[in-house]
């Protein structure tokens, strides 16, 4: 009996430790996968300097030896992430995330169109996620004719993170005025990396269509072929957007924006604001567009999600948005107040 007491008193601190986790194999993962394949690893690296990486590390590395709890190991490698940029990275603690999802109650996104005046109509889109994208086309389809013969249009985006560029794809031909220039991005080529092909494939979650699973099949393949580099999977550089009809209306289309804009809406903006019509309001974005496309996949120990870049702007470094974001056309300063942000707009456009 004595001897059967003595062995659980001498596990219970290993299994107490196991239900946290050891930080330090749970950081160098991290750090090695992360190098391979991240998209935006050697960008940061070219910026920043391999000294100024190596110190970051050796600083690291020195901390997770003392870090015993799940939820310090989960800060400190997202503090570590910090280095490369603010955005398009993330750790998440599985079971934490599990637990959340069950408890949220999460904002439904605000997407809705009303007419201010005779002058000037306003359409709000909270989030360009892939799963509003039908309310998105809705909204935009019921309310068509009434856009085609207002003058003046004011498009809120204010704290959209982003979501899927189709998701504004109803949108663009309102605003049109001459080709748009959208520069392409590369996918960075690793064994990691183009499972997620695979995945579009083999997983129904991700609701590919034949078409869409044989894109998919295609770029696997040509991928595979160019193993450890940078991958162009369209056959050029630039793709330019035209559309049949310019419209007559709306003749002016302001754009409200705020720092919690990024990744898609920032796209969004690239884009709309080739229009000669559209003109941006607000504050300057988040600035998380260049490295792009996240990939989730899971620590070995089971406890830890990354989420990190498989591709890159072709954009970068002449015309780079991450860390810089992109700038209104109107600053509205702190003497406006947000909830006065929509009428300034109005009348703006109305002059």
């Amino acid at each position: 009996m004595k001897k059967t007491v003595l062995i659980l008193l001498f596990c219970l601190p290993t299994l107490l430790f196991s239900q946290n986790c050891n930080c330090t194999s749970n950081f160098n993962w991290l750090k090695t996968t992360f190098e391979k394949n991240d998209a935006g690893f050697s960008y940061a690296i070219s910026k920043k300097g391999e000294q100024a990486y190596e110190m970051h590390n050796k600083v690291f590395i020195k901390k997770t030896a003392s870090v015993t709890n799940i939820n310090d190991c989960q800060k400190l490698m997202a503090e570590w992430l910090a280095f490369f940029r603010s955005g398009h990275l993330k750790i998440k603690n599985i079971n934490k995330s599990k637990l959340n999802t069950k408890k949220e109650n999460r904002k439904l996104p605000e997407i809705y169109f009303k007419t201010i005046n005779k002058q000037t109509v306003y359409l709000r889109i909270s989030t360009f996620s892939g799963s509003v994208r039908k309310t998105i086309d809705s909204v935009i389809l019921k309310h068509k004719k009434t856009i085609l013969k207002t003058p003046n249009l004011i498009i809120d985006i204010r704290n959209n993170g982003g979501g899927s560029d189709s998701s504004y794809s109803k949108l663009l031909p309102l605003l049109y005025t001459n080709p748009i220039r959208s520069i392409g991005i590369e996918f960075l080529s690793t064994t990691l990396n183009n499972q997620r092909m695979l995945d579009f494939i083999n997983n129904p979650k991700w609701g590919f269509d034949q078409d869409g699973k044989k894109w998919a099949k295609q770029s696997f393949d040509k991928l595979e072929k160019q193993k450890g580099s940078f991958v162009n999977l369209s056959s050029t550089m630039v793709d330019e957007i035209k559309y049949d009809t310019i419209y007559k209306f709306p003749k002016r289309v302001g754009i409200i924006i705020n720092g919690k804009n990024g990744s898609t809406a920032e796209q969004f903006l690239l884009d709309a604001k080739q229009s000669k019509k559209v003109k941006l309001f607000g504050s300057t974005t988040k600035g998380v567009l260049d490295i792009s496309n996240m990939h989730f996949v899971t620590f070995p120990s089971g406890k830890f999600e990354l989420g990190y870049g498989l591709s890159r702007s072709m954009r970068i470094p002449e015309m780079a948005i991450d860390e810089k974001g992109i700038q209104p056309d109107y600053f509205l300063d702190e003497e406006i107040k947000k909830e006065d942000w929509i009428e300034f707009v109005a009348k703006s456009l109305e002059k």
